[in-house]
């Protein structure tokens, strides 16, 4: 019995532990090996949170994992274009503050909850958005919405960072 319950509970952390987390939205059609050409933008408003290093190397990387595909670039005339999108959204109103204590202490004339203060553990969530547009009718064709990382203060991506996110995303466009 014992080792039926360590089994399934080990199949569970294995599981939970592998699961991408990367959400995808697609036309019922989309296949990827029906395109040979891409054009990857980096695309949204300028971001001053976002490094200019980050968003080069997000695009450099989208071309070397859909190249290594079989796929060629063509900013002229390509099958299908992928916009990337990065989001720096606001963190302030944590799911961690529905856990304060009911009655914080007064401390110099303002609330103060040893256990958790706002001031100190304001992070701000980034998110990556990878959208494939047909250039024929500049319709999607895939999307995938992946979180990145939390952000103090600007959002830098390690190269290692960079490839591991790529790769998930590209797993998710190949898989679909």
């Amino acid at each position: 019995m014992f080792r039926k319950i360590l089994a399934l509970l080990t199949l569970t952390v294995v599981v939970s532990c592998s699961t991408n987390p990367v959400s995808v939205e697609k036309l019922s059609t989309f296949n990827l090996s029906d395109y040979s050409t891409f054009h990857v933008k980096v695309v949204g408003e300028e971001d001053a949170k976002v490094s200019p290093f980050t968003k080069s190397g997000l695009k450099r990387e989208f071309t070397e994992q859909l190249t290594g595909l079989g796929l060629s670039t063509d900013s002229g005339s390509p099958d299908f274009t992928v916009k990337i999108s990065i989001d720096v959204s606001d963190g302030y109103k944590s799911s961690r503050s529905r856990f304060r204590r009911a009655t914080p202490y007064y401390r110099g004339g303002y609330a103060y909850d040893p256990f958790f203060d706002d001031y100190y553990h304001h992070q701000e969530q980034s998110y990556l958005r990878v959208t494939l547009y047909s250039a024929s009718n500049e319709e999607p064709l895939w999307t995938g919405l992946r979180p990145t990382k939390y952000v103090d203060t600007e959002l830098k991506l390690s190269e290692a960072e960079i490839v591991k996110y790529v790769e998930s995303l590209v797993n998710e466009i190949v898989n679909s």
